[in-house]
């Protein structure tokens, strides 16, 4: 598909990010649409990512992303850049498939702080994480934009 057209915009729902995107990623699937790259989030600064996007261009870039954990023996995200660390807001928000019969997955908003400790500021970028309900794998897909 060709992502240059006029006025495309991808803008997938979240019941499509979780059963049809992420569900197939995990389940090795390939998609028709070629929309989403796949990158270690953490390998860039937020403003890098743009750059990194299928969709460049677009005002919302989406990754699919492996999550690496902090610890070993530990279940904790490490989200840490060489420059700041993703930080997140608030609760996890379940997401319900388009009938609304059954939790599918669920969102996490995270907002870059640049820096570390005490001195870390918070930035305008934010990360909606969606995670799939269906599968233990550690992979997500992450929608990141500049407020």
């Amino acid at each position: 598909m060709d992502y240059n057209c006029l006025g495309y915009r991808f803008r997938p729902t979240e019941d499509e990010i979780i059963t049809y995107f992420l569900q197939n990623k995990i389940h090795g699937h390939a998609s028709r649409v070629r929309a989403i790259n796949t990158i270690n989030i953490c390998a860039f600064e937020p403003w890098e990512l743009p750059e990194q996007a299928a969709t460049p261009d677009d005002e919302e870039w989406y990754f699919f992303s492996e999550l690496q954990k902090k610890y070993a023996n530990s279940d904790r995200v490490d989200r840490t850049t060489k420059l700041g660390s993703w930080k997140v807001t608030g609760g996890d928000r379940q997401i319900w498939d388009n009938c609304g019969k059954e939790v599918i997955g669920v969102k996490k908003n995270l907002v870059f702080h640049k820096g570390h400790g005490s001195k870390a500021k918070k930035t305008s970028w934010v990360i909606h994480e969606y995670h799939s309900s269906k599968a233990s794998v550690h992979q997500a897909i992450s929608s990141v934009l500049y407020n």
